[in-house]
């Protein structure tokens, strides 16, 4: 199987349909989950007011999706449908902007375009989106779910991690990885952000 465009947008209307406001939905996923922590693709800010220019980011840093990637493996052991996943996309990536007339899923002041596929493809997400789009540059997914909605990952364009919301077993299994930088969420409390 490979990653493949969605003209048919029904699997993606209950993220359309939540009842969190848009900013809280784009920025850290749905309220829904037994459990939450947080993929800090970057470390979070260690002062008020700092900038993500002021952060080093050695040149063996894994690229975002990269580290998402880290996290979809092992959340593949908690999903009966690993086979069977969604991927929206931001729409204001440079590689859409001749895309206006394909489907999109909305929420207040964000669209998405959607994807299918397997969570085994996405190791090689950019380079199939790369190839699906005939573009040299593959956007990190703004949410990953399964079919069966055991969890969701959620990674806005703005901030410098990603939310996973999931199973008590979902979470625990991604503080355990050491390869990436995952700590405990709690959805009714603010992370620090970068200016």
């Amino acid at each position: 199987m490979s990653i493949t465009r969605c003209r048919d947008l029904s699997a993606a209307r209950w993220i359309e349909e939540r009842p969190e406001e848009w900013s809280r939905l784009a920025g850290r996923g749905p309220v829904c989950f037994d459990g939450y922590s947080r993929l800090r693709i970057l470390p979070d800010p260690v002062f008020p007011g700092q900038r993500e220019t002021a952060v080093y980011v050695g040149p063996d840093a894994l690229h975002d999706t990269d580290q998402m990637g880290v996290v979809l493996e092992v959340l593949a052991q908690h999903t009966n449908t690993p086979e069977d996943c969604y991927f929206l996309v931001w729409e204001g990536w440079p590689s859409f902007h001749s895309e206006g007339a394909f489907p999109r899923v909305a929420i207040p002041t964000r669209g998405y375009y959607l994807f299918h596929g397997s969570l085994a493809d996405f190791p090689d997400w950019n380079t199939q989106f790369e190839a699906l789009l005939d573009d040299n540059e593959a956007p990190t997914p703004s949410f990953v779910w399964p079919a069966d909605r055991a969890w969701c990952v959620t990674c806005d364009v703005d901030p410098h991690f990603a939310t996973i919301g999931g199973s008590a077993e979902a979470i625990a299994a991604t503080l355990a990885l050491t390869e990436v930088d995952v700590v405990v969420d709690d959805p009714d409390v603010e992370p620090p952000y970068y200016c």
